[in-house]
């Protein structure tokens, strides 16, 4: 018990509340610095009375659950800057669009990969109205798949969920996970 209470509070002290969904605002597709093909990106995002910006423009979304945004925009080729606005604060994101992208941009693996899965699949609102995730990475993922076995070391019992480590809506790692594997491990073990 004491180890799974070290991972638990090594990743809350240096990941901080954004990993938990303790922030007010918060972009989750795309991520900063991730390099996108051309045509239409996919946004996702949450704050308080939010607004998007593409590049200082006002751009439309829909409101899938309370401040929880999601646009899908095309935007030109070359670098972008995503923000989300509210009242209190801004977060920001630079992605970047077309071939060639400048070596500090990742290529973004857009997690589902698959067109037409729903927010409500994987998010509902609690009891207590707030929005949530639900569950259902294993709708998709199986468990006893032996590379599942293979790849996930730890017991299960040390999850506290799948996103501690994945980012769900995706990501410039492999595996879509938040680091890439020399970092994500490095945050728990020495």
């Amino acid at each position: 018990m004491r180890a799974v209470s070290k991972i638990t509070l090594g990743l809350a002290l240096l990941l901080g509340p954004a990993l938990y969904g303790q922030d007010e605002g918060r972009i989750m597709r795309p991520t900063d610095f991730s390099a996108h093909v051309a045509g239409e990106i996919d946004i996702v995002a949450k704050a308080p009375a939010g607004k998007l910006e593409l590049d200082g423009k006002a751009i439309e979304a829909e409101e899938p659950f309370p401040n929880v945004y999601h646009a899908t925009v095309a935007p030109s080729a070359g670098e972008h800057t995503l923000a989300i606005v509210w009242e209190s604060g801004r977060k920001e994101v630079r992605f970047f669009v077309g071939e060639n992208a400048p070596e500090h941009y990742k290529p973004f693996q857009q997690h589902p990969p698959v067109p037409g899965v729903q927010c409500t699949q994987c998010h509902g609102i609690s009891s207590r109205g707030r929005f949530r995730f639900k569950g259902g990475c294993f709708d998709c993922h199986q468990k006893e798949q032996e590379t599942f076995v293979q790849i996930h070391t730890h017991p299960e019992h040390t999850f506290v969920e799948c996103g501690t480590c994945h980012n769900a809506h995706g990501s410039t790692a492999a595996k879509h996970l938040i680091y890439p594997k020399e970092i994500m491990c490095k945050l728990c073990h020495n």
